[in-house]
């Protein structure tokens, strides 16, 4: 650690393997590990296993975070991560939420800025729509503040990010329909989030690499304020159609969920007369009777990475990090082959 080999952040080596690479015992290894822990060089993250900490600089510095949601959905899992490395790390932790509404971040920005924060760790609100609070990002910039954006990032600025490749995961869900034989295939899309306008291009590109037309009236696209009636409503007025889809690539698994329920409303059994996909494979992927196919998110991991960068920043160890993940579709019981119907 001294000749920065290791670096903070970076995971030390299992007990094991110093053991074996030291030719000593491992209670002499876990002797001097307890002894680098109560120095602050070390820190352990259960499960996971030991780490090299940050420098004094960081601790006792506070490291805001602000998320659309904090309690819903993938939220919990992903702040909990950022938590487990700031404290770690002898960092504090102001935590503070939009609903993703922009004045409300207008709002969060301009108190942050009041406060004496190290570093900021934000997740745009609407990012699909126009910004009129840039300002409050550029004086970040001006005091010398770094911070980094979670899932989107507003294509004005030039921020450091970890976003997921959504256009990649919009393309292979839709695929996979499209290889199990569906052609009337709907997509179920959020208006407001560049997550959604990216996972609906991916949808959009794969259906033409196949040579299917995308059709208007397959296509749904919400706001915000509209999750828990649009899903609903849009499913029961696809069902009407002549001939009705024979699937869905649905924007998340919670809406999956609203669309389910309509679909169970009509007597559509899932998969055998309709296939089901989404993203993120949160807890509702298999919360209903009806197990969902999704693409992975990172969740609790990302929310570790996004830690460990904004304390490299603070550290000047690095500018403006950015990391893309790539989507990862989990395969469960919601898709079947279509079944070739009578004309």
């Amino acid at each position: 650690m001294k000749r920065g080999a290791i670096t903070p952040g970076n995971q030390l080596p299992s007990e094991n393997m110093l053991a074996d690479q030291f030719k000593i015992s491992r209670h002499t290894v876990r002797k001097a590990l307890s002894d680098l822990e109560i120095e602050g060089l070390i820190y352990r993250e259960q499960g996971r296993g030991t780490f090299c900490a940050y420098p004094a600089m960081a601790k006792g510095q506070t490291v805001a975070v602000v998320t659309t949601y904090i309690s819903e959905y993938i939220f919990p899992a992903v702040i909990r991560g950022i938590e487990e490395v700031l404290s770690a790390a002898g960092c504090l932790l102001l935590l503070a939420s939009t609903g993703n509404a922009k004045s409300k971040e207008a709002t969060c920005l301009e108190n942050l800025l009041q406060q004496k924060i190290a570093g900021l760790i934000i997740e745009p609100t609407q990012s699909a729509r126009e910004n009129g609070y840039l300002e409050y990002y550029r004086e970040l910039e001006a005091r010398g503040i770094p911070y980094l954006m979670l899932h989107a990032y507003y294509p004005e600025l030039d921020p450091a990010y970890l976003i997921m490749d959504d256009e990649k995961g919009g393309y292979l869900v839709t695929q996979h329909l499209l290889q199990l034989g569906h052609r009337r295939i709907a997509g179920l899309f959020k208006a407001d989030d560049l997550q959604g306008v990216k996972r609906q291009a991916g949808y959009v590109k794969a259906l033409a690499e196949y040579g299917v037309e995308p059709l208007p009236e397959l296509i749904g696209a919400y706001e915000t304020e509209e999750l828990y009636s649009y899903p609903y409503q849009f499913t029961r007025k696809l069902l009407k159609q002549t001939p009705p889809p024979t699937g869905m690539v649905c924007y998340n698994d919670q809406v999956a969920l609203f669309v389910l329920e309509a679909l169970r409303e009509e007597g559509v059994k899932v998969p055998e007369e309709f296939s089901l996909i989404s993203f993120d494979d949160s807890h509702l992927a298999v919360a209903s009777e009806v197990k969902l196919s999704s693409i992975k998110h990172p969740k609790t991991a990302m929310g570790r990475q996004a830690a460990r960068f904004i304390l490299d920043m603070i550290e000047n160890k690095t500018h403006k990090p950015r990391l893309i993940y790539q989507p990862e579709l989990i395969l469960r019981a919601s898709c079947l082959p279509e079944k070739k119907r009578e004309k």
